[in-house]
């Protein structure tokens, strides 16, 4: 598939109908499907998302037929229009907590988070919770959170797993808490916006198959528990195509350094895979450091792809094949959960699983031709 070419989606994910996502492919649905975003609502309409909230505020520089055509659009679409505050209201601060700054994903998660909270006068901040000390490899800044609380933020949005979960929790006190990308484990503790990482792998694992791929590792499965449920989703992927003994994974986390190292495992053992995935992009790009310098041609002699579909996947350097996990939905609808919780409602504990979608880039291409399929010499007298 051509750098250019459309994004695959797949079909919806297999979630309780209640919390269920509309599509997973970023397309507006009928409120009955799902809930719809400020995005969506712009989306659908053709503006950009600053048009279609001045024209819900009911704005003069927005003519009145598209006022109520936003206004209609917002209707059918879910979007909670009973939080819509006015131009000048300002209501109050989230704050987003991460693990680190240097994931270029959490900008995207950031700004859609934004987008979605500035319709309700409400701002965000964004706060690294990991500190390392003496005791622990690795902890969270729970003081850092106890103060935020003291300064009377309004809730807490968490960015993929932190540490120390239950002292962070212990921080918050009784401020409303959503989990945005996080791991299985925190579903019915707390509202959840979830990759549907199952159908990411899938789609990753049938892409390279497609392509002629079978001999397929992937890199990732330590240091975070959303790292292991993705190794698992690659394992099971590849068992679903019969290829469950040639599926391997090599220990990596989140980070390029490790991803290189892995990498280089990789491709000095006694067999070399013809492609690998990775945890996330981040990850990738080292995968690609260790081909550069083990002299492997990426993608003739080996496919390489990444998950999170972030700047650094599509930039002309990397030109990276990665899951896009439609960061624009998972911030907007963890945003629109706080903001219920903030404004007192109380429904069950949700979690909703959002689809991803493939974008196909240069890093991947076609694998060896199984012998099954090659074409036989016929010598002609």
């Amino acid at each position: 598939m051509s750098e250019n070419a459309p994004s695959t989606h797949p079909e919806d994910t297999d979630v309780p109908p209640s919390a269920q996502d509309d599509s997973g492919t970023g397309a507006p649905a009928a409120p009955s499907a799902g809930r719809g975003t400020l995005r969506d609502v712009a989306d659908s309409l053709g503006i950009s998302s600053a048009v279609a909230l001045r024209a819900l505020r009911g704005m003069d520089d927005i003519r009145p037929q598209l006022r109520a055509r936003v206004h209609d659009e917002a209707e059918r679409l879910g979007f909670p229009l009973e939080e819509l505050s006015a131009a000048d209201d300002h209501r109050g601060v989230v704050a987003v907590l991460v693990n680190t700054m240097r994931n270029t994903w959490i900008s995207d998660l950031v700004r859609a988070i934004r987008i979605e909270l500035a319709a309700t006068g409400r701002s965000a901040i964004v706060v690294p919770t990991r500190r390392r000390i003496p005791e622990y490899p690795v902890a969270a800044d729970t003081e850092a959170v106890q103060s935020l609380v003291q300064l009377g933020v309004d809730g807490f949005l968490m960015v993929s797993d932190l540490n120390d979960m239950d002292s962070v929790l212990e921080a918050t006190g009784d401020r409303p808490f959503v989990g945005i990308g996080c791991s299985q484990d925190f579903v019915g503790r707390f509202d959840t916006v979830r990759i549907d990482d199952v159908v990411g792998q899938g789609l990753l694992v049938d892409h390279l198959v497609s392509l002629g791929h079978q001999d397929i590792a992937h890199v990732g499965g330590v240091g975070a528990t959303v790292a292991r449920e993705r190794a698992d989703a690659f394992r099971s992927a590849m068992e679903r195509h019969g290829l469950g003994e040639h599926a391997r994974v090599e220990p990596g986390d989140f980070t390029e350094q490790v991803g290189q190292t892995a990498g280089s495992m990789l491709l000095r053992g006694s067999q070399v895979p013809t492609a690998v995935t990775c945890a996330n992009d981040v990850t990738a790009v080292g995968v690609l450091a260790a081909a550069r310098e083990a002299g492997y041609d990426v993608p003739s002699q080996l496919s390489v792809a990444g998950y999170g579909n972030t700047s650094l996947a599509a930039s002309g350097i990397a030109g990276l094949t990665s899951v896009d996990p439609n960061s624009d939905r998972l911030g907007a609808l963890a945003a629109q959960f706080l903001v219920e919780r903030v404004s007192g409602h109380e429904p069950e504990t949700r979690d909703v699983a959002v689809a991803p979608s493939l974008v196909a880039r240069r890093s991947t291409a076609a694998g060896p031709r199984p012998a099954s399929t090659k074409r036989k010499r016929i010598s002609v007298d």
